[in-house]
C-alpha cells in the first residue's frame, strides 16, 4: 500500500481500532494496557506540547502533572503513558479520533480541564505562536467546547500564570 494511500486510510480508523492496531505492532512484553481515555489524553496533550517544535521540561512538566492528577497515576505510570502515547503520536495523529474518544468518554468538566492544560503547555514559554493558538482552538472544538467556553479556559489560564491583562 503506498504511503499517501496509507495514510487516507489511517484517517478513516476509529480510535479504537488504532490502538488495536499500535498495541498489536509494539514490542512490549507488558502485560498491563493503558487506558485508552488516559493515552487519547496524553496523544492530544503531546501534540499541543510539540506545537511549536520545542518540547520543553516545563511543557513536559504540564503534561505529567495534568496526567497525575487528572488520571490518579504514579509519577512513574505518567512517565509510561507519556512514552506509549508519543508513540502512538509518532506512527499517527488523528485529531479527529483522539478528541471524538475524549468527547465520548469525559466530562464537560474533563475536557475544560484537559483545554486548560493545553493553554498552560503553549504558555509555559510565556508565547504563542499562530500554530498553538490555532491547535487548541481546534482541539477545543473538536472537544465539544463552545468559543466561549475555551476562552473562558484561557483566560482562567492566563490569569493563573500573571499573564492577564487587568
Amino acid at each position: 500500500m503506498s504511503r499517501r494511500a496509507m495514510t487516507i486510510y489511517t484517517r478513516t480508523v476509529s480510535f479504537a481500532k488504532l490502538m488495536q492496531r499500535f498495541k498489536h505492532g509494539m514490542e512490549s512484553e507488558r502485560q498491563e494496557q493503558q487506558d485508552p481515555l488516559h493515552l487519547a489524553t496524553a496523544a492530544v496533550l503531546l501534540e499541543i506540547a510539540h506545537a511549536d517544535g520545542d518540547f520543553t521540561p516545563a511543557e513536559d512538566g504540564d503534561v505529567i502533572g495534568f496526567l497525575n492528577s487528572a488520571f490518579a497515576l504514579t509519577p512513574e505510570a505518567s512517565r509510561e503513558l507519556v512514552q506509549e502515547a508519543d508513540e502512538l503520536r509518532n506512527r499517527t495523529i488523528d485529531h479527529f479520533a483522539l478528541t471524538h474518544y475524549i468527547r465520548r468518554h469525559a466530562s464537560l468538566a474533563e475536557r475544560i480541564d484537559i483545554v486548560k492544560t493545553m493553554w498552560r503547555i503553549v504558555y509555559a514559554d510565556r508565547k504563542l505562536t499562530d500554530y498553538e493558538n490555532y491547535l487548541v482552538r481546534k482541539l477545543a472544538d473538536l472537544l465539544g467546547l463552545e468559543h466561549r467556553v475555551m476562552i473562558e479556559a484561557k483566560v482562567d489560564v492566563l490569569r493563573e500564570l500573571g499573564l492577564a491583562t487587568p
